[in-house]
């Protein structure tokens, strides 16, 4: 009999239909997981991501961000140093426009997939580092550069080259320093946020007197200019300037070009060798006016004879860049015409302009005073004022000193008789004034009394402080002027010779707030008395008229202060 083989039985139909649903069951349970999952794993950051060694793996975008703001804020916020050589300048990087972008940083980095490598690389450490983006104001951060390269700046010294006491001596000059505001916010920019420290970009600038010509100048110019004497020969004298008297010469003249270059005084050169060689050189004289034997005549004019200048500073300047005996230089004399001339003296109607006298109190108690009066009057008598030139009391009386002749007499002081030196030359002032007033010259300058002194004109009387107080005319004629004075009796006669311009008219006007004087007493042994004197102001008027009609008019107003009656009580006050 044939066997039958063992074959499998088919499932009956229910059955196949059980095993589809549990396997679509199962397959719609795993997709809904795989799906569940992918979501997940795409709202989440790989394991392993990190962002400037902060690790951000597993988080959420705005955790991360969180987390990512908190531990990065000292990067963010520290302070940007910038090395400029040797000095150290900061930024704040909030202020210098520079930011993290945290939201760039992160942009991207999370996303669904259903692609299971991906799926899978986000469960294990397959995240890496994402580079941290910053964003960079850049207008802000070269304004910060801009405000360090103001601080960092040096300034690019000259030299300079002078001579002292007959040497050369000289400074160098110093490169200084500019920061490259533009190359410096690029290496910022660069380096940041990861580097807080950067070299700033400088360079050097340079000084406009460059070193080298300070160096060519001294080793050329300057240091041979004064390397020993120049001998100056004139005729049959030789004048030596020596190198102190050179380097005194000289000047240093710095072009616009920035050259040095030596500059001679060549007055003073002239000066020097006409004060050696008297016996060669002779100034020209002016024709003039003086005195002799108290009458007034006319000097004759003389032609110079001096050292030829042009000449001389020529040869001079040559010399100083010579050595041996190439430093001795010969030199001429010219002619100088005297600027006032004979034939211009021809033309001079020389006669008495004016003439005034002004009483001076005499005896013994007054004998110190009367005695600068003639000390005074000895230094102005015989002074000549050319055309165009201005006279000056001080110039002329000074140095008011005992070696001059001075002695000490009552002066005023703040309204009060005291001891000084040189007391009494008021009255000489009060006299020159007058004698000018009516000369009919121009009158500078006059300083009146703080009180007044009855025995000079009301209103035109002068005080006299040297360096403080002057009193000053201006020959307004063609003529010389020339001031005779002298002593007759009790009075200072003072009279202008010249040629009078005007006739001169005096207007005096009434006194007006008139204050009345005190009385005091005074027991110091200085004590000098004095007699009571109201105060009051006063206008004078001057009127200068030529041919009977009137020319100018000029009025001057002085206040004079009340001066007290002082009495003295103590028995041994002056």
């Amino acid at each position: 009999m044939e066997e039958r083989q063992n074959l499998p039985e088919e499932p009956p139909r229910n059955e196949w239909i059980g095993i589809l649903l549990r396997t679509l069951v199962a397959v719609l349970v795993l997709g809904g997981g795989y799906y569940a999952a992918a979501q997940y794993l795409g709202g989440r950051i790989p394991n392993g991501t990190a962002v400037e060694g902060v690790d951000i793996g597993g988080q959420s975008p705005a955790a991360a961000r969180d987390l990512l703001e908190s531990k990065l804020e000292e990067l963010a916020t520290g302070e940007v140093v910038i090395d400029v050589e040797d000095d150290t300048f900061t930024i704040d990087p909030t202020t210098a426009g520079l930011s993290l972008d945290l939201d760039a940083t992160l942009d991207g980095i999370t996303g669904v997939s259903y692609d299971p490598q991906v799926m899978w690389g986000r469960i294990t450490n397959d995240g890496g580092d994402l580079p941290l983006q910053v964003t960079v104001d850049r207008a802000a951060l070269e304004q910060a550069v801009a405000e360090v390269a103001e601080e960092a700046a040096i300034e690019p010294r000259n030299g300079t080259v002078w001579f002292s006491l007959g040497e050369v001596r000289s400074t160098a000059s110093e490169d200084g320093r500019e920061l490259d505001t533009a190359a410096t916010s690029d290496a910022v920019e660069a380096a940041w946020p990861q580097e807080h420290q950067v070299t700033g970009v400088a360079a050097p600038t340079s000084p406009e007197l460059a070193q080298a010509e300070i160096e060519r100048f001294v080793d050329e110019a300057a240091g041979p200019a004064i390397a020993g004497p120049v001998n100056v020969k004139v005729g049959e004298e030789t004048s030596t300037i020596s190198p102190n008297q050179i380097a005194r010469l000289l000047t240093v003249h710095e072009s616009p070009e920035h050259a040095l270059s030596l500059e001679l005084d060549g007055d003073g050169l002239l000066e020097i060798v006409s004060g050696q060689l008297e016996a060669t050189a002779e100034a020209p004289l002016n024709a003039s006016l003086a005195l002799d034997d108290g009458t007034v005549v006319v000097t004759k004019a003389r032609v110079g004879k001096v050292v030829d200048e042009d000449k001389l500073v020529a040869q001079f300047e040559e010399a100083l860049t010579a050595t041996g005996k190439d430093r001795t230089i010969t030199v001429g004399t010219v002619e100088v015409k005297p600027s006032v001339t004979d034939a211009d003296a021809e033309n001079w109607d020389i006669s008495q302009m004016a003439t005034f006298r002004s009483a001076y109190p005499g005896g013994p108690s007054n004998a110190d005073r009367t005695e600068n009066i003639r000390v005074g009057l000895g230094h102005v008598n015989g002074t000549v004022v050319m055309p165009g030139d201005t006279f000056s009391l001080a110039n002329t009386l000074a140095p008011i000193t005992k070696e001059r002749g001075y002695v000490e007499a009552g002066v005023i002081s703040d309204g009060r008789l005291v001891k000084g030196i040189g007391g009494g030359l008021s009255q000489v002032s009060t006299t020159v004034l007058n004698t000018a007033w009516e000369a009919g010259l121009q009158l500078d300058e006059f300083h009146p009394h703080s009180y007044y002194i009855p025995r000079y004109p009301v209103g035109k009387e002068a005080t006299i402080a040297v360096g403080i107080l002057d009193n000053r005319w201006t020959n307004n004629t063609n003529t010389p002027v020339l001031i005779q004075t002298y002593l007759d009796g009790g009075e200072i006669v003072m009279t202008f010779w010249g040629d009078r311009q005007f006739s001169v008219q005096t207007i005096t006007g009434p006194r007006s707030n008139i204050v009345t004087a005190d009385e005091r007493e005074d027991d110091s042994a200085t004590c000098l008395p004095q007699s009571a004197q109201d105060g009051f102001d006063i206008t004078v008027t001057r009127v200068l008229s030529r041919s009977g009609s009137e020319v100018s008019r000029q009025s001057y107003t002085t206040h004079y202060d009340a001066s007290p009656e002082v009495v003295c009580t103590n028995p041994n006050a002056g």
